[in-house]
């Protein structure tokens, strides 16, 4: 009985270490998007993570993160600045656009989080794939820019981004 609890305990203390030990490489994440209708794509970064990740249950982790605004980059150096105007992201008034986790429900192979996203200080509730890779984590998701107070084309359909965020985790 001895050895049960000692095997129990080991095993626990084992989970509870590798959950802690799990860090987030700010550094090397990345978020990338891209306009559905394929004329422009891009990249923001200074990713700054402030949630939590618990590989061996990730229902607990929290999910909490942003990305500068004036960071936007298109390869188009006219094009980024002017999406970082007050027109559009407004930079100036809004540094960062961020994203906090609710819920995180497994979905066979892969996991649904859903959370708030915040651009231009408006908040809306989003839903996204996120894959839990060997180096980290993979969310993607989309939104239509309309929700958010940008209006880059009349046409609400050429307003849709798919986006990617890259998460890689480093064990201590």
């Amino acid at each position: 009985m001895l050895r049960i609890t000692l095997l129990i305990y080991a095993i626990c203390c084992i989970t509870v270490s590798k959950a802690q030990s799990t860090k987030v490489d700010q550094e090397r994440a990345s978020v990338t998007f891209v306009f559905l209708d394929g004329e422009v794509e891009g990249t923001l970064s200074n990713f700054k993570f402030e949630g939590s990740v618990d590989l061996n249950d990730m229902r607990s982790s929290l999910l909490k993160g942003s990305v500068e605004t004036k960071t936007l980059d298109t390869d188009n150096w006219l094009r980024s600045r002017h999406l970082r105007s007050r027109k559009y992201f407004a930079s100036k008034d809004h540094p960062r656009l961020s994203f906090e986790s609710l819920s995180i429900v497994s979905s066979g192979s892969t996991y649904k989080v859903e959370g708030n996203l915040t651009i231009k200080g408006i908040s809306r509730s989003v839903i996204l794939e996120m894959d839990v890779r060997d180096d980290g984590l993979l969310l993607s998701g989309m939104i239509n820019t309309q929700d958010f107070d940008i209006d880059i084309y009349e046409d609400s359909e050429r307003n849709k981004v798919r986006f990617k965020v890259v998460i890689p985790l480093v064990e201590n």
